[in-house]
C-alpha cells in the first residue's frame, strides 16, 4: 500500500505488545483511533496465508452508537485508505479492505462496525467470530460489553485454516473518573495479560498557572497549529485536566482539596524504595479508622510518599500490632533506626475508659512518637501544597492507592446547594480517603517550616528542612 504511517512513541510500544488486552488512555487529538486502526492492519499482515496466498482477517470495531461510529472511527478508516476500502451501511456496518504485500500474498480484512449501547445489542455479539477487536471511546460502554467483545476474539480464521496470530482486544479512551470500571481495572486490579498505556498530556501547566502545549504531545504534526490553543480558550480547568492533561478526574460532586495535584507529574507507576540511612517520617491518623503514610525527604529535596496503610473499624493498639509494626518489620526493616511516627496533637487527650491517650498507646507499642507541629487545617494542607507546586519534588508511589484516589477526586470539599447556587464547605469531607490524607499532612509538616515574622511579613511561604537531622 502507498500509505505512510508515522508511528507515535506510545504506539511504537503498543505494536510490539503481544498481550491480548491493550488499553490506551490519552488526550483528545492524540491519534488514538489511528493507532488502534493500524494495530489491526499491521497484525493482519502477520496472519498465515491460505493455499491461494490470501491472509484472511476479521476485525470488530465497537462504539456506543451508530452515529458516533459513522462520524468518527469509520471516517478515520476512510481517511487512511480512501478508495482501497469499501463501506456497506447495513446493520452492522461492514467494511472491506484488500491489498497486496511484497511477498506476493494478499491481505483480506473484513471489518464489522457495531454499536453496543444496551443489553440487547450486547447479546448480538454472541454470534460474531473475529480475529481482533477495537473498542473506540471505551469509557462510553459498560464492562459487560467489553467482556462480551473480548470473548468473541481469537475465533477467526479457524484452526484448520491456520488460526489467528496474536489476537487482541484494544481499547482507547480519554481519562475517566475514579469510579469508572476502566480506572479500577487499570489502576487497582491490573490483571495479567492486560497492558495499560498512558499518552503524554497535550498541554502542561506552568508554575505561573498558565497552560501551554506540551512539546512531547503526540500527533501534533497532524493537528492544526492552534488546535489545543483554541480548546484552552474554554477556560474550564476540570475539562482541561481530564481531556487535555490526561488526568483522571470528572468529580461529580464536591471539589478536590488539592487542585495542584497532577497525576501525570506526581504519580509514579512503580514501587518507590526509600533511601537507606535517610530519616523516614510515618504520619499516623488515629480513631476507629487508623491510617499511616510512609514518607521520606531525600537530600535533593524530593518528598517520596512510598507506602500507606488504611484500615476500617480497628483500635489503635490493633493497628500498631497487626498492621504498622508488621509492615515495618517485613518490608522496611532497614528504616528501624531512622524512622519517627508523627501523629495528631489531639492524641494527647486521654480516653474516658482507660485514661490512656493515643500517644500513650503508640509509645507502649514501642514506636518513636512525635506530635505534629500543629492541627491547624490550613497549615497542614499548605505543607502538602508546598511540595506539589515545586517541579518534580513530590512523588507518589503506586502502592498508595487510597491516597492517589483522594488526590484525584475523593478527598474533597462537599458541595451544598443554596439559593445563590453551589457552595463548598470549608472543611474536607470525612471519609475513607480523608484519614490517610490527614496522616500525610502530619508527616509533611516535618519537612517545612515557616520563617519568622517580621514587621512587614512577606506572603506566607515555606522552606525545606534538611532530611538529615531535620527532626
Amino acid at each position: 500500500m502507498d500509505v505512510v504511517y508515522k508511528v507515535s512513541n506510545t504506539f511504537a510500544k503498543v505494536h510490539r505488545d503481544k498481550n491480548p488486552m491493550i488499553f490506551i488512555m490519552g488526550p483528545v487529538g492524540s491519534g488514538k483511533s489511528s493507532g488502534c486502526i493500524w494495530h489491526a492492519v499491521l497484525n493482519a499482515m502477520n496472519q498465515h496465508p491460505d493455499s491461494d496466498g490470501v491472509r484472511h482477517y476479521r476485525h470488530l470495531v465497537v462504539r456506543a452508537t451508530y452515529p458516533a461510529l459513522r462520524s468518527t472511527v469509520i471516517k478515520t478508516w476512510i481517511e487512511w485508505f480512501k478508495d482501497k476500502i469499501t463501506i456497506t451501511y447495513t446493520t452492522p456496518i461492514l467494511g472491506k479492505l484488500r491489498y497486496p504485500l511484497a511477498d506476493g500474498t494478499e491481505v483480506d480484512i473484513e471489518i464489522n462496525f457495531l454499536a453496543v449501547d444496551d443489553e440487547q445489542s450486547i447479546q448480538k455479539l454472541r454470534s460474531l467470530e473475529v480475529t481482533s477487536a477495537h473498542i473506540n471511546e471505551a469509557s462510553e460502554i459498560s464492562k459487560a460489553a467489553f467482556e462480551m467483545v473480548a470473548s468473541r476474539v481469537n475465533r477467526f480464521p479457524s484452526v484448520r485454516n491456520g488460526g489467528p496470530v496474536n489476537p487482541f482486544t484494544i481499547l482507547d479512551y480519554n481519562a475517566v473518573s475514579t469510579d469508572h470500571w476502566l480506572y479500577k481495572l487499570a489502576e487497582e486490579d491490573r490483571p495479567s495479560g492486560h497492558s495499560f498505556y498512558r499518552q503524554p498530556p497535550a498541554v502542561i501547566r506552568l508554575p505561573s498557572g498558565e497552560y501551554t502545549v506540551n512539546p512531547e504531545a503526540e500527533n501534533l504534526a497532524n493537528l492544526p497549529a492552534n488546535y489545543y490553543s483554541n480548546i484552552l480558550l474554554l477556560g474550564n480547568d476540570d475539562f482541561i485536566s481530564v481531556n487535555l492533561m490526561n488526568n483522571y478526574g470528572e468529580v461529580r460532586t464536591g471539589r478536590p482539596v488539592y487542585k495542584d495535584y497532577d497525576d501525570n507529574e506526581h504519580f509514579v507507576n512503580d514501587e518507590i524504595s526509600p533511601l537507606r540511612g535517610v530519616p523516614v517520617v510515618i504520619g499516623v491518623d488515629q480513631g476507629l479508622t487508623p491510617s499511616a503514610v510512609f514518607t521520606q525527604l531525600t537530600p535533593t529535596g524530593e518528598v517520596l510518599v512510598f507506602d500507606e496503610i488504611v484500615t476500617q473499624d480497628c483500635s489503635l493498639q490493633e493497628f500498631c500490632q497487626d498492621f504498622l509494626w508488621p509492615r515495618i518489620a517485613t518490608k522496611y526493616p532497614f528504616i528501624m533506626p531512622y524512622f519517627t511516627v508523627v501523629c495528631d496533637p489531639a492524641t494527647t487527650q486521654r480516653s474516658m475508659n482507660d485514661a490512656k491517650s493515643g500517644v500513650d498507646i503508640l509509645k507502649e507499642c514501642g514506636l518513636p512518637v512525635k506530635l505534629a507541629k500543629t492541627n491547624v487545617a490550613v497549615e497542614r494542607r499548605e505543607s502538602v501544597i508546598f511540595f506539589l507546586r515545586q517541579k518534580k519534588k513530590f512523588k507518589l508511589a503506586k502502592d498508595c492507592k487510597v491516597l492517589r484516589k483522594g488526590f484525584i477526586s475523593e478527598y474533597k470539599y462537599d458541595e451544598t446547594r443554596t439559593v445563590n447556587g453551589i457552595l463548598y464547605k470549608e472543611k474536607p469531607a470525612k471519609n475513607e480517603y480523608s484519614h490517610p490524607h490527614d496522616a500525610l499532612q502530619y508527616a509533611m509538616m516535618e519537612y517545612v517550616h515557616k520563617p519568622r515574622r517580621r514587621k512587614a511579613p512577606p506572603r506566607k511561604q515555606y522552606n525545606v528542612v534538611s532530611s538529615i537531622g531535620g527532626y
